[in-house]
């Protein structure tokens, strides 16, 4: 009797195949995709970042300059206060004051110039622009009363969740300084930074 050969051999030999090709293509694509959501993430958190430290470096000169221009200790808490109000990623960020205690070489009591608000001055609004972290500042005895807002958030996008990759650290940086003759307060670009 003879036996009639069919194709199943074959068609079992192509789904091998085809499974092979839908692991090696469905990981080239899991990877690609996982690498441009933690981008967007980073970049959604850089701008949430931005936005916050503007807001709060804001607030904060104005509520310096507002009250003459003394001590810093209710300025922090309003900068501090708009930091927490802008949540980065849904998750809302508690920055530091950065209060240290009013010396004569300090006297806008900064503890570091490394925390997450710096009291000082600029020298001008035109470049080359100083920050000095070291000045006393007074509306009377010329600068402008600046305050520089800056903070590392550490950030974890949905993939690096999921398979437990590591956490990000997105850092942001504003400064923003009072203008005592109109009374309004502005961003500006410094050029150099003389730390307290």
């Amino acid at each position: 009797m003879k036996q009639i050969h069919s194709k199943t051999k074959s068609h079992k030999n192509r789904r091998g195949i085809a499974i092979l090709w839908l692991i090696l293509w469905g990981s080239v694509f899991l990877t690609f995709f996982c690498g441009v959501l933690e981008i967007a993430t980073m970049w959604q958190a850089q701008v949430e970042i931005k936005n916050s430290l503007d807001a709060a470096a804001l607030a904060a000169v104005q509520e310096w300059g507002d009250s003459g221009v003394g001590l810093t200790d209710i300025p922090r808490d309003v900068g501090v206060a708009y930091v927490e109000a802008n949540p980065i990623l849904g998750v809302a960020f508690m920055p530091t004051t950065n209060l240290g205690t009013v010396t004569l070489a300090n006297p806008n009591a900064n503890a570091s110039n490394t925390g997450d608000f710096v009291f000082g001055a600029i020298d001008t609004t035109t470049d080359p622009i100083t920050f000095n972290g070291n000045a006393e500042t007074s509306c009377a005895g010329g600068g402008f009363p600046a305050v520089i807002a800056q903070v590392t958030v550490p950030t974890q996008g949905f993939c690096s969740a999921l398979f437990g990759v590591s956490i990000f650290n997105v850092s942001s940086q504003s400064i923003a300084y009072y203008d005592c003759g109109s009374g309004r307060a502005s961003l500006v670009s410094v050029d150099n930074i003389i730390p307290p």
